[in-house]
């Protein structure tokens, strides 16, 4: 005959407690693993999206911002583009170095110009955020719900004596949450998402596939270094010009 709990000295609580744990699902230390492992994860993410921005954003500043004129390839006073300032990568029949040229010039223009195209992208993001007023909408109130639910996580809140914060388990705010805000990003925010990198994308390859260097330098502050004279080469350096050659 088996013996009970009573029998074995096992409280009757903590048998009920065994038996709920290992046939009644995921216990609440399972539940709240599976929280810590989500918010690890979007913690995860959330460093490397801030470091990647903070490399970025240490070559963005004022004084890497190259003069309007320069960007444009504008010369004269009468504010004309001139001819010479988009050109083709390649001009002559294409060989093995074709690739070559192609990829300095454009490591080169999005070197120099980095800061411009910074502002362009944000010029860009601007006008279309504004061209949809939802999607600025959605996203507010996604950030306010996050916001709520990360308050209510650090800090109780009793309304009417009952605690709000109980009301509903932080694993269940926290995937309705979730699945909201990917709702709201497929919705709302993936169509202005794509016209946004499609334009941007289009403006700066555009100009950095075509901006000659060799007008860059000629026209503006840079000067070139280690490289032959032939306009075709596009293995050129621009660095900005040091004080005392000016």
């Amino acid at each position: 005959m088996p013996l009970t709990a009573s029998q074995r000295n096992i409280p009757l609580t903590q048998t009920q407690g065994m038996n709920n744990s290992s046939y009644g699902g995921p216990s609440s230390s399972t539940k709240t693993a599976n929280i810590h492992g989500g918010l690890d994860i979007m913690e995860t993410t959330r460093i490397y999206i801030s470091g990647f921005a903070a490399r970025m954003w240490s070559s963005i500043s004022v004084e890497t911002l190259r003069p309007l004129p320069v960007f444009l390839g504008v010369s004269g006073s009468n504010f004309c583009m001139s001819p010479e300032a988009f050109t083709p990568p390649i001009k002559r029949v294409i060989d093995k170095s074709t690739p070559e040229k192609i990829s300095s010039r454009i490591r080169l223009n999005l070197t120099y110009f980095l800061t411009n195209y910074a502002l362009v992208a944000f010029g860009v993001a601007v006008v279309v955020a504004l061209m949809h007023p939802g999607m600025i909408f959605s996203l507010g109130m996604v950030w306010v719900l996050w916001w709520g639910h990360n308050y209510l996580v650090h800090t109780e809140v009793v309304l009417f004596g009952h605690n709000i914060s109980v009301l509903v388990s932080i694993a269940h705010r926290f995937y309705f949450l979730f699945l909201v805000s990917v709702g709201v990003v497929m919705w709302k925010c993936f169509k202005p998402a794509l016209i946004f990198m499609t334009i941007t994308g289009f403006i700066i390859s555009a100009h950095a596939l075509m901006r000659d260097p060799h007008h860059v330098a000629k026209h503006g502050s840079v000067v070139r270094h280690g490289g032959s004279s032939d306009s075709e080469e596009e293995d050129n350096v621009m660095v900005d010009r040091p004080k005392s050659d000016v």
